[in-house]
């Protein structure tokens, strides 16, 4: 699911992002995209007066549209529900309704991936605020890997422009490579979607950061494959701790 209604980002933008995501199926996994089911008032396409797009109300409403359509696509038969972006919207809230197919987030699938590694991880965000770092790190804590993260990087570019300013864009994740293994990071386990592997791919980055890049859309489709082929109950995507 892009965590937008229809025409809320650009033609070409929008139609990037579906293209992004159905790149990833494979032989043995169908991918279908869609839209969120109503404008919620949230808006990942940057350029906003809140860099970190989090206003309260309109991100409550995302969750709960993002839930209702997991519901949907629980309803139509498929075996798992992904949301497009390292927010995970409409993950938990649809977990908290009950939605028994696999609701996978990417930024937790990375982060547990991490964990699974057991290598320390940093982050890289468009932009970085206070309130925005605080919110992360609560969430790192609840997918119990806290002890492998070292901190957030950020380009400081918000990601409406980083088609028009890629080379810029790049040069800065170069510099919050460079930040995050002076942190103590041994890969950038969390990187925004319009980051990677919309602008660009994980391996890409990999080589021009000299710090091993994790692509967290392909770690979500890892997961979602993972928790249908074992079988196992998806209440255990969130491990009791």
């Amino acid at each position: 699911m892009l965590p937008a209604a229809k025409g809320v980002y650009p033609a070409e933008a929008e139609e990037r992002r579906l293209a992004v995501m159905r790149s990833y199926a494979s032989p043995a996994t169908q991918i279908d995209v869609d839209y969120m089911p109503d404008v919620s008032g949230f808006n990942p396409w940057g350029g906003q007066d809140r860099p970190d797009h989090s206003l309260a109300d309109k991100v409550s409403r995302a969750h709960a549209l993002g839930a209702q359509r997991a519901m949907q696509a629980e309803k139509d038969g498929y075996d798992a529900f992904c949301p497009y972006g390292v927010l995970d919207i409409g993950v938990e809230e649809a977990r908290r309704q009950g939605v028994k197919i696999p609701v996978v987030g990417q930024g937790e699938a990375a982060a547990l991936f991490c964990g699974l590694l057991g290598r320390k991880f940093a982050a890289c965000f468009y932009v970085s605020t206070p309130d925005h770092d605080t919110t992360f790190m609560a969430r790192i804590r609840s997918w119990g890997v806290a002890d492998l993260y070292v901190g957030p990087t950020a380009i400081g570019i918000p990601n409406s422009e980083y088609p028009s300013r890629r080379p810029e864009v790049l040069s800065r994740f170069v510099d919050c490579a460079r930040q995050a293994r002076e942190m103590g990071a041994e890969l950038m386990g969390i990187v925004a979607m319009s980051i990677c592997p919309t602008e660009f791919p994980a391996r890409e980055l990999t080589e021009a950061g000299g710090l091993p890049v994790q692509d967290a859309l392909a770690a979500q489709i890892a997961m979602a494959e993972w928790w249908h082929r074992t079988g196992l109950p998806p209440s255990l995507l969130r491990l009791p701790r």
